[in-house]
């Protein structure tokens, strides 16, 4: 049984991700900084995240394309990024990440999920999302780490890297989280 306030947290966070995504793709770049933070309160906060707290034994589908084994050998610590997404141009300057998580394959625990590599050996879903929410969003540190160096750097068309996967996680994750809330019944459908 959840209580009533895992559920309110629960719905709310669905609630700010849905309307933080509508406004990024309507021009509002910054916002996918609050997608991060609540990313992080669903997937990656210690002993309060919500998500694993609700639902321990919660998988998710792997990264689409994800690094290959032979090929981290390759790019060791290089400065190569891969990237496994499908990305989309709309020919007016703009892009967007369509496709990011492969739901064909065997779904994956949380842990697991997290721990995947994205663009660079050692990058992986985890770091990407708590460098966002804790450098950028929820705290404004003097500089920088290390994801966020590189992930600032390249750009595709008209925002930076990590925005465009911050969004594409929090997309997918709404999916995710608008199946959760339709199997609480009674007690989550009220305030979606």
């Amino acid at each position: 049984m959840f209580s009533s306030k895992d559920v309110e947290d629960l719905v709310a966070s669905r609630n700010i991700l849905a309307a933080n995504i509508e406004m990024f793709h309507a021009g509002h770049g910054d916002l996918y900084r609050v997608v991060a933070v609540e990313l992080r309160k669903l997937l990656c906060d210690g002993r309060s995240t919500l998500l694993p707290r609700m639902f321990p034994e919660i998988t998710l589908a792997p990264l689409q394309g994800a690094l290959p084994p032979e090929l981290k050998e390759i790019f060791g610590d290089s400065n190569t990024v891969y990237m496994g997404s499908v990305i989309e141009f709309d020919g007016k300057g703009g892009s967007r990440i369509l496709e990011m998580f492969d739901e064909g394959l065997p779904s994956i625990p949380l842990a697991d999920w997290l721990s995947q590599e994205l663009f660079t050996t050692g990058l992986t879903v985890e770091k990407l999302i708590r460098s966002v929410a804790d450098k950028e969003a929820a705290h404004s540190d003097r500089a920088y780490n290390d994801v966020l160096k590189m992930t600032r750097s390249i750009r595709l068309v008209d925002k930076s890297l990590h925005d465009q996967h911050i969004i594409a996680i929090g997309e997918y994750l709404l999916e995710v989280l608008a199946d959760r809330i339709a199997t609480l019944g009674g007690a989550g459908s009220a305030a979606v």
